[in-house]
């Protein structure tokens, strides 16, 4: 229980101020986009750390759970775009579609880092 907690707490403050990244794309449909797109780069490269770092520390317990870890972000994958494509048809093919779905992506992709980071390397410490 003491390890969870502040690992919640962590993900709270991350949530929390990655937030503000988003409110600060403004103006147009177009600039929102540039400024989306860069936030998604990022916290994708995040994501991306994050789970080689997890994979790495998996690799003590075995094959049995580097396979399940590689197992499961192939599954999370297939789930962030079917949830992220359902969000994007709700726009019905306007012009907010592609950022709503870009938004979802980043919203996603934070919370599978914070995941990740609560269950594979603050365990480990």
């Amino acid at each position: 229980m003491k390890a969870i907690l502040p690992a919640l707490l962590v993900a709270f403050v991350v949530a929390t101020a990655a937030r503000d990244d988003e409110t600060k794309c403004c103006c147009t449909t177009y600039g929102v986009s540039v400024c989306l797109t860069a936030i998604h780069e990022e916290v994708d490269t995040e994501l991306n750390t994050t789970y080689e770092k997890s994979l790495s520390l998996t690799k003590r317990f075995g094959s049995t759970d580097v396979e399940n870890l590689k197992d499961a972000e192939q599954k999370w994958i297939a789930y962030r775009d079917a949830a992220c494509k359902a969000e994007y048809g709700l726009w019905g093919g306007g012009s907010g579609g592609p950022n709503s779905r870009t938004m979802c992506v980043i919203r996603l992709t934070r919370q599978r880092t914070a995941d990740l980071r609560a269950t594979y390397i603050q365990m480990n410490r």
